[in-house]
């Protein structure tokens, strides 16, 4: 494949053939500065710049600009006007350090910055202040939150971070390389892990805290061909001569394939069972379309900026429409009209679904106040200085929520004296919970048992024995045990738990075509050619079988299901394929039973059911703090005035690890509802209980009717473990792509898509570090950057291994000190400067000519207050399914050395 490039008289490239024939155009002046950018369809994006030669306008290909206007005497930035009109201010001192920030509401967030100009403090715009202590070096040593809570940091001579000791004085220790690699992290109880590496700089083993080992194989160029898990597990991988991923075999055997366009584009992939995806561009690179194993296609088209405008799902279509700046305003399928109203900086107001509307208000700060639900539920939340809640009032029934120095939840009050407290050692695990009346009186308590590396061993009497992996294969308490045996890829091979309990058909060995499940005990499954479940039938030996069959469309939505006694349901989705509702309908087709579902964002928060068989709506509202529900309010409502209450219950959820339900207690302390899980999800509930919700695992909603758990974009079986449709990412996520989470009690998939660890998903804020980052790109990616104030989102498993998001790293431009490594001095490599080819490969996994082309530019990025995850030394990801505003945070950008 051949890329060709087109270059004038000035030795500026004027235009890129893509081995597709793809034309990509740019225009610059006889400074060598861009001027125009002309994508391969001949969307133009233009650069103005002053005498000085600083970028004054950006307009984009429909026809928007975004401005900047300068100060004299710096030359930085003074003002900025984004496309949909929204003015941002900021001011510096005389060493040209950014000193203030006022946004387009006119909040204004102030710095400070110590003799040597490292930044010594931040003060939000309700006059909270955050300060930093750094080194001669400007690297930060100590962060003391608005409270006084001190989180500090020991380097090393050459800046690494050798100890960080929590506000409570819990201290991870670090050891690292010469070059800089990560060799033994110890957790403040001791608990060690170490890294090994080649002279390349890749890792090829990693032993975990039981002394479990995995270990990596790479080939040329620093690909990864091979790696083996502690239980002797192996994956391996193929590329082909370009570097690109073109096969993945599992411990099994199977086999999952990768095929590409001439350009490059991921154009068709084969997964371990044979299912065949195809996808297709257009020259500038864009999905235009896909095709499931059915044979189902959606397609998509696009406006000038990229957007999707107009997505037709096998005959089903949707549309979308976006304000200036982007953001997404009102969205149409057939089951729904979704409608958002936004304030100045983008925050949502309302959202309005088919008449439904949820309503926010928000702080200075952009932290939620105040929201109300279609129903006319009210909740309202306060905030300490350091943004963490102290208080949810929800239907007018108040918490009072208490928090350690490091930012843990140790108390939350309500009701009459009611008080459910948690209880947390030096590696922030919760190690009890209890329920108290009045301080003293101690209603029920649970205490958590720990194995070396973080997985739960046991809760009271209740144990769990693992293997080397973290999957339970065993729990023990009086009168319940459960034992799991697993194959090497984890797909569950056996399972049994009590008989009375429910699911006992599904109870003994399982059978697999590939992945695809069979039968589970005496429960048989059937697949379409997209390997979704279309048929589930429990065998019963005195009477015909109990069946399932399960309608799915071409977004693998579960769109019917009919019931073994014959009774049909329906479910609708919005254009954000959310579950709207769910509908029973009679032999004639007419609904008989109706709950109407209202998400707020990725969260269910409230439910309203009508029915023949009811004589008023019910309604259950939740409040959740992240994932974790908080509380359930329960009312009923008159038929004529949804709004109208005629009666309520208030309860608080009490939660296990993860943030499943496990008790639901009244004002008094009463514990009104109390189920009993086997491990992997299958439910039943006390006997005398007088109230229920159908929460279960993060994220998932019990269907009695289909016996599967809703999960957003996939429905889960707590009788299998597993999904009943593939994972629509494939194999980024996970290995497994059918399975649910390797242990359920420290793991969690809130969205039915990428597994994450249950203290990530439910994290409690920590103080926040005005730390950058940087984002290395072309010339041409910083200018789209800087034009839209956005940075996209990297996906699959080529560009994204570690998940869907934002990739950084914390390689700064002036540590680059040559091309190659050989150009450095053995004084600048033990400083930990690097050469162009040794950013390429920490970025990339290997060093190549497309990789220095690919880090022309940088961009220097205020990463305050967004989740980043470490993947593994010097690259960051910020998890996110779309791109990431960067209005405000872009504190530098240029041109990357050598």
């Amino acid at each position: 494949n051949t890329s060709r490039f087109l270059i004038n008289e000035a030795s500026q490239v004027v235009a890129e053939i893509d081995p597709a024939g793809a034309v990509t155009r740019t225009r610059r002046d006889r400074h060598g500065r861009l001027l125009a950018h002309t994508d391969p369809l001949g969307g133009t994006t233009d650069l103005r710049y002053d005498d000085k030669g600083r970028l004054t306008a950006v307009a984009r290909p429909d026809g928007r600009e975004a401005q900047a206007a300068y100060g004299d005497a710096l030359h930085m930035p003074t003002t900025v006007t984004d496309a949909d009109g929204s003015v941002w201010h900021q001011t510096y001192d005389a060493a040209g350090n950014r000193t203030s920030l006022t946004d387009p509401t006119g909040a204004v967030t102030r710095y400070t910055y110590d003799e040597l100009g490292h930044p010594a403090s931040i003060t939000d715009a309700l006059g909270n202040t955050t300060r930093v202590r750094c080194n001669a070096a400007g690297l930060v040593l100590e962060v003391t939150d608005p409270l006084g809570s001190v989180t500090s940091y020991r380097r090393d001579a050459f800046g690494r971070v050798t100890a960080v000791i929590d506000p409570m004085g819990s201290t991870t220790r670090l050891l690292w390389s010469v070059e800089g690699h990560l060799l033994r992290r110890i957790a403040p109880d001791g608990a060690e892990e170490s890294w090994t590496y080649d002279g390349e700089g890749n890792c090829t083993q990693y032993v975990d805290a039981l002394g479990g080992t995995t270990t990596y194989e790479y080939t040329h160029f620093d690909l990864l061909t091979a790696q083996t898990g502690p239980d002797g597990v192996r994956h391996e991988f193929t590329h082909d001569p370009e570097l690109r991923l073109t096969e993945v075999t599992n411990p099994q055997g199977l086999t999952w394939t990768y095929t590409y366009d001439a350009a490059g584009r991921l154009a068709e992939e084969a997964d371990f069972d044979g299912r065949r995806l195809t996808y297709t561009h257009d020259a500038a690179g864009r999905l235009t379309a896909r095709t499931n194993g059915l044979g189902q296609t959606i397609t998509y088209e696009h406006d000038a900026l990229g957007r999707v405008v107009t997505k037709n799902a096998d005959g089903v279509v949707t549309t979308y429409a976006y304000d200036a700046a982007g953001r997404l305003l009102e969205t149409t399928s057939p089951d729904a009209t979704l409608i958002y109203r936004r304030d100045r900086l983008g925050r949502v107001k309302s959202e309005t679904t088919n008449g439904r509307t949820l309503a926010f208000t928000y702080d200075a700060l952009g932290r939620r106040t105040r929201r109300i639900t279609p129903s006319g539920a009210v909740s309202t939340w306060t905030y300490d200085a350091t943004g963490r809640h102290t208080s949810l009032t929800a239907s007018g029934h108040r918490f009072d929520i208490e928090h350690d120095a490091a930012g843990r939840e140790v108390a939350r009050h309500f009701g009459e004296g009611i008080t459910l407290r948690h209880g947390w050692d030096a590696a922030g695990r919760v190690v009890s919970q209890s329920v108290e009346a009045g301080g003293t009186d101690r209603l029920r308590r649970r205490a958590y048992t720990y194995r070396r590396d973080g997985y739960l061993t046991a809760v009271n009497d209740r144990t769990f024995q693992l293997d080397s992996t973290g999957r339970v294969t065993a729990v023990d308490a009086p009168n319940w045990q459960e034992r799991y045996a697993y194959d090497s890829a984890g797909n569950q091979q056996e399972a049994s738990w009590p008989e009375r309990h429910p699911g006992a058909e599904a109870q003994g060995t399982r059978a697999y075509s590939g992945t695809l499940v069979k039968r589970a005990g005496t429960v048989r499954y059937e697949h379409d050619a997209q390997g979704r479940v279309v048929l589930r039938q429990k065998i019963r030996l005195s009477r015909k079988p109990d069946t399932w069959r399960y309608e799915w469309d071409a977004e693998d939505r579960l769109r019917a299901v009919t019931t073994p006694d014959g009774t049909r349901w329906r479910y609708l989705y919005d254009p954000l394929g959310r579950r709207i509702a769910k509908q029973r309908l009679t032999d004639t087709g007419k609904v008989a039973e109706q709950t109407d579902f209202t998400w707020d964002g990725p969260t269910l928060s409230e439910q309203t059911t009508a029915s023949t068989d009811l004589p008023n709506p019910v309604t259950l509202t939740w409040d959740h703090d992240g994932l974790r529900p908080v509380s359930q309010t329960e009312r009923i409502s008159a038929a004529e005035a949804p709004q109208k209450e005629i009666d309520s219950r208030f309860f608080a959820i009490v939660t296990d690890l993860v943030g499943t339900p496990t008790e639901l207690t009244d004002e008094t302390g009463t514990t009104t509802w109390r189920s009993r899980t086997t491990l992997w999800g299958t439910t039943t509930w006390a006997r005398d209980s007088t109230a229920y919700t159908p929460l279960r695992f993060p994220g998932q909603y019990f269907d009695p009717e289909t016996e599967l758990h809703y999960n957003f974009y996939r429905h889960y079986d707590p009788e299998t473990g597993r999904y009943a449709t593939p994972d629509p990412l494939g194999l980024t996520p996970a290995p497994n792509p059918a399975s649910y989470v390797h242990n359920p009690h420290t793991w969690a998939d809130p969205l039915g898509l990428s597994p994450c660890p249950a203290d990530a998903a439910n994290a409690p804020q920590r103080p926040q570090t005005p730390n950058t980052a940087f984002h290395y790109t072309t010339e041409e990616g910083l200018q789209g950057i800087l034009d839209s104030q956005s940075l996209h989102h990297s996906t699959g498993p080529v560009h994204a291994r570690f998940g869907d998001g934002q990739y950084f790293t914390d390689i700064a431009p002036d540590s680059i000190k040559g091309l190659k490594k050989a150009d450095l001095s053995t004084d600048q490599l033990a400083g930990g400067d690097l050469s162009r080819y040794q950013l390429v490969r920490q970025l990339f996994g290997r060093p190549s000519r497309w990789g220095v082309t690919r880090t022309s530019h940088f961009l220097e990025i205020d990463l305050t207050g967004l989740e980043i995850i470490d993947c593994r030394p010097n690259v960051l990801l910020h998890p996110n399914g779309g791109p990431l505003d960067l209005t405000g945070r872009i504190i530098n950008h240029g041109r990357t050395p050598f």
